[in-house]
């Protein structure tokens, strides 16, 4: 009976001959790795170079060790220097503790609710400007009330809660082609004057005006020294 050839080529292939290893070879391996791993750094005469062999010529562990001390000085020293400091944000630094509970209620999503939501106006008549005030515990709200009795606020701020905010006096004024509205508020005898410019919007808060009237004796006053500026009645 004849017997059928496989079909797999592979199958008649001559079997490989697998190489016998080398003993010599082994050998010379062997030694070259003893020889690597026993060898010692070269000598050498510079202080310098003797210094870096002594700290990092020993075992691996001793070389990690030397550069995590390195790589931890070097963060502590640039964290503690005035550059440094110096670009923190502001929103890192610490509140003052009469600032920090609204500031986290504000950064919580939690802001203080409107004063007009919470306290009446405290009317204040000055010819024919309406003006109020407005005080809460520790903030407080000037307003200006035109004649539809719609407010613009124009001063808010943070107080003493034994304090309470008032309007004393009002005048308005034209300057430059555009009306001025001059506002004495403070507690006590703490008052000044604040100088408003109509806008396209209401009045806005003008430094630059205010820094000129802040200290006017009254009204009057305040009319001499926007005169003396450009304005005009």
């Amino acid at each position: 009976m004849i017997n059928p050839m496989p079909t797999d080529p592979l199958m008649n292939l001559p079997p490989d001959r697998i190489p016998e290893p080398s003993q010599d070879r082994m050998t010379e391996t062997i030694a070259a790795a003893q020889q690597l791993f026993t060898r010692q750094p070269v000598k050498s005469t510079d202080e310098a170079a003797a210094f870096r062999r002594q700290f990092f010529g020993g075992t691996w562990m001793e070389a990690i060790l030397g550069a995590g001390l390195v790589t931890a000085a070097g963060i502590i020293a640039f964290s503690l220097s005035p550059t440094f400091i110096a670009a923190v944000p502001p929103g890192s630094v610490p509140l003052p503790a009469e600032t920090f509970r609204t500031d986290m209620q504000e950064t919580r999503g939690m802001r203080p609710p409107d004063l007009d939501m919470i306290a009446p106006l405290e009317p204040a008549t000055f010819g024919d400007l309406q003006l109020g005030v407005r005080n809460v515990e520790d903030r407080f709200g000037v307003y200006l009330v035109d004649d539809k009795g719609l407010e613009q606020q124009l001063l808010s701020g943070n107080k003493g809660v034994q304090e309470a905010i008032s309007v004393t006096d009002a005048v308005l004024t034209a300057w430059n082609g555009q009306q001025v509205l001059s506002v004495r508020s403070g507690f006590g005898d703490l008052q000044r004057w604040d100088a408003f410019v109509e806008e396209q919007f209401g009045f806005t808060l003008s430094p630059t005006l205010s820094r000129i009237i802040w200290d006017a004796a009254d009204a009057q006053d305040v009319r001499d020294r926007l005169a003396a500026t450009g304005a005009s009645d």
